[in-house]
């Protein structure tokens, strides 16, 4: 009897180690999710937006061509839903963070162009959706970055993925419409991805952190 409970106890204890090590496994390199104010405030972004190191991806709002909801105008752009989010958004995203301090660019597709005007305002057209994309996205983007100026580019969800995969981190994360990826420029002219935040963790939050 004895020799059965010790080895129910091994089994036990060998089960709960491999399953920490699993979780452990699955949530290393994992992009940090920011949504709450103690992760916003531990993050550092504040003093990395100060600092103008910041690099903002943001994906476009949601596609007229893929829901149900009203269209603001061709079916290659937003959604009237997608148009009022990424306003609400814009406006606690302003309230964080000075624009003034930023190059902000956007993809040339109708989507992106909608979503940044109504979210960030003016911004420089790229040249094509693949301009700041693909396996040397973080080479592109270091040659858009100008130094002690954030830079904020409105794109799509694969591009986002490209930034996350060539970073080193898994991309188990899918980015909804509207959501936010934040990274930082080092001194040694490399991206660290600092974290993500989803529009509707964004709009929760009522005053600037």
């Amino acid at each position: 009897m004895i020799n059965i409970s010790l080895t129910k106890t091994i089994l036990i204890a060998g089960f709960i180690s491999t399953t920490l090590f699993a979780y452990e496994a699955f949530t290393r390199n994992a992009v940090a999710n920011l949504d709450s104010h103690k992760k916003l405030i531990g993050s550092g972004l504040s003093e990395h937006w100060k600092s103008g190191n910041v690099i903002l991806l943001i994906r476009h709002e949601e596609r007229c061509d893929r829901s149900n909801n009203p269209c603001l105008g061709p079916d290659e752009g937003i959604t009237a839903l997608g148009g009022e989010r990424a306003k609400e958004t814009g406006i606690h995203l302003k309230a964080h963070f000075d624009f003034e301090d930023a190059d902000i660019f956007t993809s040339p597709m109708t989507r992106t162009v909608q979503t940044s005007d109504f979210m960030l305002g003016k911004a420089s057209l790229l040249s094509d959706r693949e301009a700041i994309c693909g396996n040397d996205i973080v080479d592109k983007l270091l040659e858009h970055k100008n130094s002690g100026r954030n830079l904020i580019v409105m794109t799509h969800n694969t591009c986002m993925k490209d930034l996350i995969k060539s970073s080193g981190h898994r991309y188990s994360w899918s980015p909804e419409y509207g959501s936010l990826l934040f990274a930082k420029a080092t001194s040694k002219n490399e991206i660290q991805i600092v974290g993500k935040l989803n529009a509707d963790e964004v709009r929760k939050y009522p005053s600037p952190f």
